[in-house]
C-alpha cells in the first residue's frame, strides 16, 4: 500500500509538525520523542485497555494519540526499509553484544541497561532489520494500520470487541518494531550536533 500523501511520506507533520523524508530520520525523531521505554509502556497499556470494558485513562488520550502517530510513523519508515531489502550494516560478533554502543545512546536519559531490547531474538539483535521482514510476514502495511486504529478505538471506548485482534501478538509485534526501530537509530542515524540532518528534513511552509 503506497503513502497517498507524498508530500509527507511518513506523516510526521501531524505529530512532530515537521515533514521528514528520510526514513533514518524517522526514527531519530521518533526516539528524541520518546525512549523506547516509554514506547513499549503506551503499547502495552493502550492493548490491556483494549482487551478489557474500561476507558484508557493512564495518560492524556492527545499523549496516546500522538505515540500511535509516532508509531505509525516508524511503521511506515520501517515499510520503506524493507521494501528496499536494506540490512544490518555492521558485523556483530557474540562477545560484543553487551556493549554499549549497540543500544544506548550515548546522550540517554536513562542508565543504559534501560534500552536494552526485551523482545529480540540474537539474530535479530545482530540485524534489526530482520524485524522489519517478519513484521510484515504477519500482516501488510494496509492491514497493520487498521490494526492499529482498532486498538485505539477499543482502548478508548467503554465498550470491547477485541476478539477480532489477537493482542498478544500485536504486542509482541509492535514491541519488536519499536526495538528494531531504537537500535537501527543507536547504530546508524547520523545526528549532526544533536540534530537531524537538514538535507533530510522539509520545514512545513
Amino acid at each position: 500500500m503506497k503513502n497517498k500523501n507524498a508530500k509527507d511520506p511518513f506523516e510526521t507533520l501531524g505529530w512532530n509538525h515537521i515533514m521528514v523524508t528520510d526514513p533514518y530520520q524517522v526514527f531519530a525523531i521518533s526516539f528524541d520523542f520518546a525512549d523506547i521505554g516509554a514506547f513499549r509502556k503506551t503499547i502495552r497499556q493502550v492493548l490491556l485497555s483494549a482487551a478489557g470494558n474500561k476507558v484508557h485513562k493512564k495518560s492524556e488520550p492527545t499523549h496516546v494519540l500522538c505515540m500511535f502517530r509516532a508509531i505509525r510513523s516508524v511503521m511506515l519508515a520501517a515499510h520503506r526499509l524493507y521494501r528496499q531489502g536494506n540490512t544490518c550494516v555492521l558485523q556483530i560478533e557474540p562477545g560484543q553484544f553487551a556493549q554499549k554502543r549497540l543500544y544506548a545512546r550515548p546522550d540517554g536519559r536513562w542508565a543504559a541497561w534501560a534500552y536494552l531490547p526485551k523482545n529480540l531474538s540474537t539474530k535479530e539483535y545482530r540485524d534489526p532489520y530482520r524485524v522489519f521482514r517478519h513484521f510484515f510476514k504477519y500482516q501488510t502495511l494496509a492491514q497493520w494500520q487498521q490494526s492499529m486504529a482498532q486498538m485505539l478505538d477499543y482502548a478508548l471506548a467503554s465498550n470491547t470487541g477485541h476478539e477480532d485482534l489477537n493482542l498478544l501478538k500485536l504486542y509482541l509485534h509492535l514491541t519488536r518494531l519499536m526495538e528494531a526501530a531504537h537500535l537501527i537509530d543507536v547504530r546508524e542515524v547520523t545526528h549532526v550536533g544533536g540534530l537531524l540532518k537538514p538535507a533530510a528534513i522539509a520545514q512545513r511552509r
